[in-house]
């Protein structure tokens, strides 16, 4: 009898020790001072306009392209997959039409003249083959095609583009890449081809 009462003290004082130790170990991993991940603040890191600069370069006092608004442009064009060094694509949005502006930069030349000479080999919407400074039928849109001695722009747009514009945006933003030759589409009319001579584009005729 006394041998079951001394086992059942015992037992009582193990379990009395085991139920302190848990609600030490509870009471130390709850520490209100310390704020729980999900109470933590989440910075939030605001993006600079990434357009602006390019905003401010269409509407500078020498270009002063109009348009209402202007996003990034995600449609894939044949010269996307040339590697260039850099690219501008956007679009700018006017009344109910839009103009897409797109821009690759290459770091030599010859890298240019390659994604040229391929895109002249399959271009437009039919992978026509076109020779050079060769007169060929323009598609639907209006478009301009800048050819730089390290670039190639082309703008396109439903509406009537004015090449003077477009030319003062590359002289005055990209100074330093050389404008050689331009290529000036509307629909239903033959291609005009120009090379710039003195400070301006002169049309080549054959």
């Amino acid at each position: 009898m006394k041998q079951l009462s001394l086992f059942s003290i015992a037992f009582a004082l193990q379990l009395l020790i085991s139920c302190t130790s848990n609600d030490i170990k509870k009471t130390k991993e709850f520490d209100p001072t310390k704020k729980r991940s999900a109470d933590k603040k989440v910075e939030v890191v605001a993006l600079p306009d990434s357009l602006l600069f390019w905003k401010e370069r269409y509407q500078s006092d020498s270009v002063k392209i109009k348009f209402d608004s202007l996003s990034p442009s995600f449609t894939r064009h044949f010269i996307d997959r040339f590697n260039a060094k850099s690219f501008i694509k956007n679009k700018l949005y006017v009344e109910n039409d839009s103009v897409l502006h797109f821009r690759w930069s290459f770091k030599d030349s010859t890298t240019k003249k390659n994604a040229l000479y391929n895109w002249l080999d399959c271009f437009g919407n039919n992978c026509n083959s076109i020779k050079m400074y060769e007169s060929f039928k323009s598609e639907k849109q209006n478009s301009l095609i800048f050819i730089n001695q390290k670039s190639i722009s082309f703008i396109s747009s439903k509406n009537s583009l004015t090449k003077e514009l477009w030319m003062n945006f590359e002289k005055s933003t990209f100074s330093k890449d050389s404008m050689q030759l331009l290529i000036v589409q509307q629909p239903g009319k033959n291609a005009l081809w120009y090379r710039f001579q003195k400070n301006k584009f002169n049309l080549l005729k054959k």
